[in-house]
């Protein structure tokens, strides 16, 4: 999996996420992508931040989002893109601040879904 399809993957996977939530106002929230700007890949707390288009209904708003990083890495192409992909049976990896237009993305933090 290569960086581009990894970001518009991630994008359908968010909202299929959104989906399941329990509060019911965030069940009508998806994604309409995701504009990477930082790449920390070798600091303390590897990540990358930048902007998603964060949508409910129709209306649009550039949120900011965090995706962690298992580990650091040297470069981008020796990112794992795969494995940052959360599979569909699992939650809890990923955060929600509405209140300042924030998400956090931490794959290593999914557990198994039980529903």
């Amino acid at each position: 999996m290569d960086e581009a399809y990894f970001w518009r993957t991630l994008e359908y996977r968010l909202g299929r996420e959104f989906e399941w939530m329990t509060d019911r106002h965030l069940q009508y929230m998806w994604c309409d992508g995701f504009t990477p700007m930082q790449y920390l890949l070798d600091d303390a707390v590897p990540r990358i931040t930048g902007q998603a288009w964060i949508c409910n209904g129709s209306h649009q708003a550039n949120w900011e989002f965090t995706l962690f990083l298992p580990h650091p890495v040297g470069s981008v192409e020796a990112i794992d893109w795969a494995t940052l992909l959360p599979p569909e049976n699992v939650t809890r990896w990923l955060a929600i601040d509405q209140a300042s237009g924030r998400i956090q993305i931490e794959p290593a933090a999914a557990v198994p879904d039980l529903v």
